[in-house]
């Protein structure tokens, strides 16, 4: 199971950086952060996994879009411990320019450049996503 979800975040951090440059930009205000351990990561006690939950939206003249977004960093236990997926991290209260894709968001800072070496630098899969309205 572990190794099918890291293929998917591999394959999701792949196409993060080949769409990053694809997709549009826009501007993202964070509202909340959080994070708790993975549990549905890292069953054989070979590493650890925190999942980190961004809330959020984006905003135009008409109609504001509020996001959930969800990454995992993944730690390995062996040989010695070292991160081998990492997240970017992001501050509530603050803006970031970011690239939306059909199913993730790629902040700025995710730079959209081959990596080589661990850690890989993962985008954030969207949870949910919800138009609001102005009034």
């Amino acid at each position: 199971m572990r190794h099918v979800t890291l293929a998917t975040i591999i394959l999701l951090v792949s196409a993060a950086q080949t769409l990053s440059q694809q997709g549009e930009k826009v501007s993202f205000h964070v509202t909340s952060v959080s994070q708790a351990d993975a549990t549905d990561w890292c069953t054989t006690g070979k590493c650890s996994a925190t999942r980190i939950t961004v809330e959020g939206y984006t905003q135009d003249k008409d109609a504001a879009v509020q996001y959930v977004l969800d990454c995992v960093e993944v730690i390995a236990n062996e040989p010695t411990p070292h991160k081998t997926m990492q997240c970017v991290k992001v501050h509530s209260h603050a803006d970031y320019e970011v690239t939306i894709g059909p199913d993730f968001i790629v902040f700025a800072s995710d730079a959209p450049t081959k990596q080589e070496k661990e850690p890989f630098v993962s985008g954030y899969s969207i949870k949910s996503e919800k138009e609001v309205q102005k009034k």
